[in-house]
């Protein structure tokens, strides 16, 4: 299933590119750099924190009018959130908390390798500054979970929320300098709109560059 909506999203952005590239000026490149994610909201007993990660890919990029250009993406992304718990009970084997035994705080990073595809409409403000807005994508392709703490044998663990959602779906919005004709860089936000496991959502800060071939 994961397999088949990714193989539907890039058919569309091939498509959508198409459409917007007839008797347009077009061309390609490569782009990369830092993000620092987390999930909101914050709840009770759990606190979501900035988690460093990066990211690289390609875009195809037409241009619409004088002003207006369309960029789609298509990247490969390590991203997600730091988790604190509080108040974790003591359990025994069976999960049931031991009685008279103080609770436990407990810290872990969530790591997402993710496929994003932003698709975005980006227009020239000034003659090298641009803002840029669109829909986006997300498939997780891999999670996994670290911490620098040890549970004990045996203690309840539900709390590490090691399965979730694999599809993310929100909008992004950014700005950017050229540099050159071939060089730029650019500062954007991705704040999701799909509830995840567990009532989440994602929100992520890329900062980077782009090189036009």
């Amino acid at each position: 299933m994961k397999t088949s909506r990714i193989v539907i999203f890039l058919i569309l952005i091939l498509t959508t590119s198409t459409i917007f590239g007839q008797d347009k000026s077009a061309n390609i490149g490569f782009k990369g750099g830092a993000n620092f994610g987390k999930y909101t909201p914050n709840k009770d007993l759990v606190d979501y924190n900035f988690q460093l990660g990066f990211y690289v890919g390609g875009f195809y990029k037409v241009q619409l009018e004088e002003k207006w250009q369309f960029q789609s993406e298509l990247l490969l992304a390590l991203q997600g959130s730091k988790v604190g718990t509080k108040d974790n009970p003591l359990t025994g084997f069976n999960g049931v908390p031991i009685s008279n035994t103080a609770t436990f705080d407990f810290d872990y990073n969530v790591y997402e390798l993710t496929i994003s595809i932003p698709l975005l409409l980006k227009l020239y403000v000034f003659e090298e500054f641009y803002l840029e807005s669109g829909p986006q994508f997300g498939f997780v392709l891999n999670r996994k979970i670290t911490s620098s703490q040890v549970l004990l044998d045996g203690n309840d663990n539900s709390f590490v929320k090691e399965d979730g959602d694999n599809f993310d779906f929100g909008v992004s919005l950014g700005v950017g300098h050229d540099i050159s004709d071939d060089l730029s860089v650019n500062l954007r936000t991705f704040s999701g709109l799909v509830k995840r496991n567990d009532n989440i959502k994602s929100f992520v800060i890329n900062f980077g560059i782009e090189y036009n071939l």
